[in-house]
C-alpha cells in the first residue's frame, strides 16, 4: 500500500542537513548495510587497474604463467579409481571355506564366518548347516568342551587308525573324559530330552571331537571331522537301551550279484549246486551290506537306567567283511506276518523274503563228536526296509572282542543314584524354550 506520510518524510530527509550530513542518501532502509554510509560509490567510468601480474591470485593471466608453474596432469586417470564390488559368495563355496577353517579348531573364527552369511536368506539346508554348527561352536566355548575337545584332536592327530576311525576315535573319547565326570553326566542329561535327544547328542559328540555337522540322522553322515588330508565321516546313534539301534536304509540292487562275484562264480550262481547259489547269495548279501556303509563310522551312546554309559565305536564295512569271512556272521533269510509283498507282472502277491545277520559263538563246549558247540544270536535285522543294530549289551560287548571294528567303552555312575532322576530332568521345560523373552 502507498504511504504518502513516509515519502513526505523520506523528502524531507533528504534536504535536512542535520539529517544527512554528507549528502548521500539515508543509509538504513535503502538496502545499504550499517556502516557503510560514509563510503563512496564507485565510479562506473573509471578505468580498471590491471591486475598484479606477479600476485598468483585469480585473475592473473594464465599465458603468462610459466610452464613449471602448470601442473602435469597427462599422467592423471580418465576417471577416479573406484573400490571394486566383492562378488556375491554362494553358500557351496562358504561352506567350504568353513571345511578349512574347521580344521584349524578356532571357534572365534568359524562363529565370525557364520555370521558372514547367516543373515542371507538361505534354502532350508543351508539355514539349518549354519545354525547346527553356529550351537556346536556354542558348545566348544565352554571351558570343560574345549579342554576335552583338544586332547581328543591331539589323539586323533598323532595316531588315529585309518583303517577303523570310529574305535580310535571312541577310544579318544574315553581317555579324555575319564577325569571329567561333569562331561559324563551331560549324556544322562541328553537321555531326558526324549524325542530331540538324538539332535542334541550329535551336537555335543560334534563339539567334543570339533567336527562340522552336515546331516540328521538320517541315511549319510551325520557329522565330519576334516583335517588337511582326510575326513572321518560319522553318524551318531543315542539310544534308551540296547536291541534295536537304526543303522540306516538298505535294499539289495539288481546290479549287486555282478559288482562283488567274478565271472566264474556268476556262472554257478546260475548254473551251481543249491548249496553253492546259496552260499553266493549270502555273500552278495554280506557285501552289499558293508560296501553300502564303508565310509561310515558310528558313534552310538547308550545310558541304562542306572545311569551307566556305553559308548560303541563301530566300522561297519570292515567289520562285517572281516567276521563275514571268518565265520562269525551268517547270513539267514526270514518270512513273516510283517514282511513287504511285492505284484509280479502275472498280478501275483509275493511276499518279500527279508533277512537277518546272525553272530555264531562259540560256548566252550564240545558235541558228541568232538566239534565246538555254537549259539546263534541276533545281531543285524532288516525290518521295512531299514537296518538295525538288534543284538543286545551282552552280545555287542562280546563281538567286540570276537571281531575287528567294534570299540566297546563301559561308564559307570558314581554319584548318588538319587541324583540321576535330577539329572535327567535338568533340561529346559517348554515354556523356556518357546517363550523366552529375547
Amino acid at each position: 500500500m502507498y504511504n504518502a506520510a513516509l515519502e513526505e518524510w523520506l523528502n524531507e530527509a533528504e534536504g535536512d542537513p542535520a539529517m544527512n550530513p554528507g549528502g548521500n542518501p539515508p543509509a538504513q532502509g535503502l538496502g545499504i548495510p550499517p556502516g557503510a554510509e560514509g563510503m563512496q560509490a564507485p565510479d562506473p567510468n573509471a578505468p580498471v587497474a590491471a591486475a598484479d601480474q606477479s600476485s598468483g591470485q585469480p585473475g592473473e593471466n594464465p599465458e603468462q604463467q610459466s610452464d613449471q608453474e602448470m601442473p602435469d596432469r597427462s599422467e592423471d586417470p580418465q576417471s577416479p579409481d573406484m573400490p571394486e564390488e566383492k562378488e556375491k559368495q554362494s553358500f557351496e563355496q562358504w561352506q567350504d571355506t568353513f571345511f578349512r577353517e574347521s580344521v584349524k579348531a578356532d571357534v572365534n573364527k568359524l562363529i565370525d564366518l557364520i555370521h558372514q552369511i547367516r543373515d542371507v536368506d538361505l534354502e532350508s539346508y543351508p539355514r539349518k548347516f549354519v545354525e547346527d554348527n553356529l550351537q556346536i561352536c556354542f558348545l566348544r566355548q565352554n571351558a570343560n568342551i574345549d579342554k576335552a575337545s583338544k586332547e581328543v584332536r591331539k589323539q586323533i592327530k598323532a595316531q588315529l587308525d585309518s583303517n577303523f576311525p570310529a574305535r580310535s576315535v571312541v577310544g579318544y573319547l574315553q581317555s579324555a573324559m575319564q577325569t571329567m565326570p561333569e562331561l559324563n553326566n551331560v549324556f544322562i542329561k541328553i537321555k531326558g530330552l526324549l524325542g530331540a535327544k538324538g539332535d542334541m547328542h550329535r551336537k555335543y559328540v560334534a563339539s567334543l571331537i570339533g567336527a562340522a555337522q552336515v546331516g540328521n540322522g538320517g541315511n549319510t553322515e551325520d557329522i565330519i571331522y576334516n583335517e588337511k588330508d582326510y575326513s572321518i565321516r560319522i553318524s551318531t546313534r543315542f539310544n534308551d537301551k540296547w536291541g534295536r539301534v537304526e543303522i540306516g536304509k538298505w535294499a539289495l540292487k539288481e546290479e549287486d550279484p555282478t559288482s562283488y562275484l567274478t565271472d566264474p562264480e556268476m556262472k554257478r550262481l546260475e548254473d551251481g549246486s543249491p548249496e553253492e547259489r546259496d552260499v553266493l547269495r549270502r555273500r552278495i548279501v554280506m557285501e552289499s551290506i558293508a560296501d553300502n556303509f564303508k565310509k561310515r563310522a558310528f558313534i552310538i551312546h547308550v545310558v541304562g537306567n542306572d545311569g551307566t554309559i556305553y559308548m560303541v565305536g563301530w566300522d561297519i564295512g570292515s567289520s562285517l567283511r572281516n567276521a563275514y569271512t571268518e565265520g562269525k556272521l551268517v547270513v539267514k533269510t526270514i518270512l513273516s506276518q510283517n514282511s513287504e509283498a511285492l505284484i509280479n507282472d502275472q498280478g501275483q502277491i509275493v511276499p518279500a523274503v527279508d533277512l537277518k545277520v546272525i553272530f555264531v559263538k562259540e560256548t566252550g563246549e564240545l558235541d558228541k563228536d568232538g566239534k565246538p558247540i555254537k549259539e546263534e544270536h541276533d545281531f543285524l535285522e532288516r525290518i521295512d526296509g531299514i537296518l538295525y543294530l538288534t543284538a543286545n549289551q551282552q552280545i555287542i560287548k562280546e563281538a567286540s572282542s570276537s571281531f575287528s571294528g567294534i570299540s566297546w567303552q563301559e561308564t559307570p555312575y558314581n554319584g548318588n543314584p538319587n541324583d540321576l532322576k535330577v539329572l535327567m530332568r535338568c533340561i529346559p521345560n517348554a515354556p523356556e524354550m518357546l517363550m523366552r523373552q529375547c
